[in-house]
């Protein structure tokens, strides 16, 4: 059983030893970060309370050992390696921006990095678990792919070396550093870093510059972002993660900035259910200091800052413009959550606990009660037949902004869901340039 006092994510399965079946490793959260504990099925049987007699009941005691530990998370398991009784996974260890093999020892718990150091690994395991094939990329390898031994032991064969398809194009400054969560507790910008609203957690953000950059020059700015949970927007990959879109609108002269705020993915458990029972706030103070580190920087126009986001990124966005009407000047905020009443019980009651014993949480997520703080140009767009963020959500928010006597925009695409594809998404980014170029430019 796997408890906790906020919530508990979806169970990893168990996978049992393949040379001992009396073996199973089970992966938990219990100290803070993902990892693996080896357990024997040979155990005792022990009532819980006071037993089964006096109405308690019976639990299973596992003999149980860490296999792995540190601040850092264990991603999955990929196998194992029967003759060296290695189990091989994938984690954060070397850093919380990238994915890595290890084989890790059974009996031991000693680990062995499996393959280049550097970027974002995507590996597969031979039936024998004696190879992988390793597919990765960082920010100044564009792709490689390797046959690599995982005993440690032997030639690695290179498959693939990739040459940098954006060479010759005229290509933006993409930088990524940390700042820090917002408690007050450490000073800002003096090392580099940006930290969280707690004030000691660091924060990955991504910084583009434009094109031909001019450091005397005022530009408009975009927040790009998402936010929630299961979801990690900087990684150590060919341009650490920038999409196509980024790289254009930093060729049209803005500069784009992306915040991994606390809330988001492979941190640990502390770092992603700061915001249990209250979405949006926590995940707004961070972004926040975001923007304060893009008023720090000389370049960039105040009066001049956007923000853009889909799904929960959407929330985020209609959220930051409703909460910080003076800081944010434009929005498009695209498939948005409106109010958590109205989302997914699996999703929705995991992070917030029901309507019933939430209600000052859902209140102060529910962004039609603040529908009349819309001062900028805020533009909603959706999917018709949105299965997800279901069309209710931005409909009641237009009926509180007419009540209320503010004036977004919307967008609805026919037939299309909670995202757009094919020609579709091309008329989609076209339509979310087009609305910074015409109020944020």
């Amino acid at each position: 059983e796997e408890e906790h006092t906020k919530y508990v994510e979806p169970q990893h399965p168990i996978v049992f030893l393949p040379w001992d079946h009396t073996k199973f490793i089970y992966q938990s959260q219990r100290d803070g970060y993902n990892h693996l504990y080896l357990m024997d099925t040979k155990t005792s049987i022990y009532p819980e309370s006071h037993g089964a007699a006096a109405g308690g009941s019976y639990r299973e005691s596992y003999k149980t050992r860490q296999l792995t530990q540190g601040n850092w998370v264990v991603q999955n398991i990929l196998g194992f390696n029967e003759k060296t009784k290695e189990v091989i996974i994938m984690s954060t260890e070397v850093s919380p921006l990238q994915s890595n093999a290890y084989a890790v020892n059974v009996k031991t718990g000693k680990r062995r990095l499996i393959g280049n150091k550097d970027g974002m690994h995507h590996v597969q395991l031979s039936g024998s678990g004696n190879y992988v094939i390793d597919n990765y990329t960082s920010f100044t390898i564009p792709r490689n792919i390797e046959i690599v031994p995982t005993s440690g032991k032997g030639k690695t064969i290179s498959l693939l070396t990739a040459t940098n398809p954006l060479e010759a194009y005229n290509m933006p400054e993409i930088t990524v550093g940390t700042l820090k969560a917002a408690d007050g507790k450490n000073d800002l910008y003096e090392t580099g870093t940006i930290k969280a609203d707690d004030g000691t957690t660091d924060l990955y953000y991504r910084l583009i510059k434009p094109v031909n950059f001019d450091p005397n020059k005022k530009y408009p700015a975009v927040v790009y972002v998402y936010g929630g949970p299961h979801a990690q927007l900087i990684h150590n990959n060919r341009n650490y993660d920038a999409r196509g879109w980024d790289i254009y609108m930093a060729q049209l002269g803005y500069v784009m900035l992306t915040v991994d705020n606390r809330g988001s993915d492979n941190r640990g458990l502390e770092f992603e259910n700061c915001t249990f029972r209250q979405l949006g706030t926590e995940e707004m103070k961070d972004q926040v200091k975001g923007v304060d580190f893009l008023k720090s920087l000389g370049y960039v126009d105040n009066n001049r800052i956007g923000v853009h986001g889909w799904s929960f990124g959407g929330f985020m966005t209609t959220n930051l413009m409703l909460t910080y009407p003076e800081l944010f000047k434009v929005g498009v905020a695209g498939g948005p959550v409106i109010d958590w009443a109205y989302y997914e019980v699996m999703y929705g009651e995991r992070y917030m606990d029901t309507p019933q014993t939430n209600p000052e949480g859902y209140k102060n997520a529910n962004l039609k009660l603040r529908a009349g703080n819309l001062k900028g140009r805020l533009e909603v767009i959706i999917g018709a037949n949105d299965p997800t963020c279901v069309p209710q959500h931005s409909i009641s928010f237009l009926r509180a902004c007419i009540d209320a006597g503010t004036q977004p925009d919307f967008f609805m695409y026919p037939g299309d869901g909670h995202n757009m594809f094919g020609r579709d998404r091309v008329h989609l980014y076209e339509r979310i340039t087009r609305y910074f170029e015409d109020h944020l430019k």
